[in-house]
């Protein structure tokens, strides 16, 4: 599919829980697509305030608002002929929604604080790690706008429902540490791949290249031992083994409540430590009633 769009110049939204590689996913549609030997930025919209997102997207003129000093072009314009992945573009406000929408239907923008159209040519490629079509029914983004991005739509499943992409994936990460580094850590034993074949992912792509660094990092042999997997790993699956769990629910709640006791119940640290959002964690906590200590 990737290959198939990537030579247009549609409007691309990826859909997937946080840590499944989205960007990654955009980034190869770049370089397969015209624009390949031109720019590729990566703007996340959830990590500033919004008057700055959208002076950072589409730019600012002087004394547009306190503090703007000086004129600057936004990461729309600096990337003219090239793509622009938004990631967590459900975060804009509806103001810059409207402005983004123009500029889908138009292809110009207008600096903030600025009158003059500024024609450029970008490709948008956005990505989501919730429902769009449930936020358009909440009122929280436009829906005319939902559609624009909507032009083609991947869907990329979570590392626990494509398992057979693990292999693959360790082989590459072992392949980059290992130039990075000068070791020469060949692979993993057979007991480590039944751990992490059998583990639940909840960090997605993100949290196996995190778990490989860290069995690589403390490897002395030429390949990895399943106790130099992180313990969180170790705990679930062994755990799931010895216990006869039957189900994915009941697994993902007995490892939250492990990983909430060892913190204290700080949920900000329970998030770093499976790298995903808090907004992912506290929906999780939500959907098994693990909202309070008691």
């Amino acid at each position: 599919m990737i290959l198939n769009l990537a030579p247009t110049d549609a409007t691309v939204l990826i859909r997937g829980e946080e840590g499944t590689e989205k960007a990654l996913v955009a980034r190869s549609i770049h370089l397969n697509s015209a624009r390949k030997n031109r720019f590729f930025d990566v703007y996340n919209c959830s990590v500033y305030p919004q008057f700055i997102v959208e002076s950072g997207l589409l730019g600012h003129e002087t004394g547009a608002y306190e503090g703007a000093v000086s004129q600057k072009k936004g990461c729309l314009e600096l990337n003219n002929g090239g793509t622009v992945f938004l990631s967590e573009i459900d975060k804009i406000s509806p103001l810059t929604q409207i402005k983004l929408q123009n500029f889908l239907q138009d292809g110009s923008i207008k600096r903030l604080g600025g009158k003059k159209s500024i024609k450029i040519d970008v490709r948008i490629i956005a990505a989501v790690n919730t429902d769009l079509g449930k936020e358009v029914e909440r009122g929280t983004f436009n829906e005319e706008f939902s559609y624009m991005l909507n032009v083609i739509n991947i869907h990329l499943p979570s590392l626990r429902e494509r398992k057979d992409d693990i292999p693959p994936l360790i082989e590459y990460f072992l392949e980059m540490l290992n130039v990075e580094t000068g070791k020469n850590v060949r692979g993993v034993t057979s007991d480590t791949m039944e751990i992490l074949m059998g583990y639940s992912w909840p960090g997605n792509v993100k949290e196996l290249e995190n778990s490989i660094q860290h069995a690589f990092l403390l490897a002395e042999g030429a390949v990895i031992e399943r106790e130099l997997l992180p313990s969180r790993i170790l705990h679930e699956v062994l755990t799931e083994k010895d216990e006869g769990i039957t189900s994915f629910e009941e697994n993902e709640k007995r490892f939250l409540m492990k990983i909430l006791q060892e913190c204290n119940w700080n949920k900000l640290q329970v998030a770093k430590q499976l790298n995903v959002s808090r907004s992912t964690l506290y929906s999780k906590l939500k959907k098994y009633n693990l909202t309070s200590k008691q």
